[in-house]
């Protein structure tokens, strides 16, 4: 049995060991930030550096504290509800900054990203086919 599925976007992120790279703004009232971020649908939530909060006007320890656990420990951060844009849609969604300034990694997990969206992966190609879910 075979499956059709069609997609609204393509984003070409390449075949770089930087792995599945796009590139992501963080919003909240007027102001915003843009950087790049790596699909890992091996994390629960979005995670980003401490210094993205600071830049936005967040006090980053106001936010909901929240440890993560990863394969190699874990780490704390704190969440936040504002609007993630990326690859031409933008939601308003809870999304973590790393306690640790130390923490250098900005990643689109599972809650806040995946949940939002449809896709798809020809990594053979680096392109990585999105679109928006409930949008079919």
């Amino acid at each position: 049995m075979s499956h059709d599925l069609t997609f609204d976007t393509l984003h070409e992120y390449g075949t770089s060991d930087e792995g599945i790279t796009v590139p992501v703004t963080l919003s909240i009232g007027e102001v915003s930030i843009g950087f790049v971020a790596r699909v890992d649908t091996g994390s629960t939530f979005c995670i980003f550096e401490r210094g993205y909060a600071e830049m936005l006007g967040i006090e980053t320890e106001a936010g909901l504290l929240t440890h993560i656990g990863t394969v190699t420990g874990g780490f704390d951060a704190y969440g936040h509800t504002l609007t993630l844009t990326t690859l031409g849609y933008s939601f308003d969604v809870m999304v973590y900054f790393a306690k640790e300034e130390s923490f250098k990694r900005n990643v689109l997990g599972r809650r806040g990203w995946l949940d939002q969206v449809r896709l798809a992966v020809v990594e053979y190609e680096g392109k990585l086919f999105v679109s928006k879910y409930g949008d079919e």
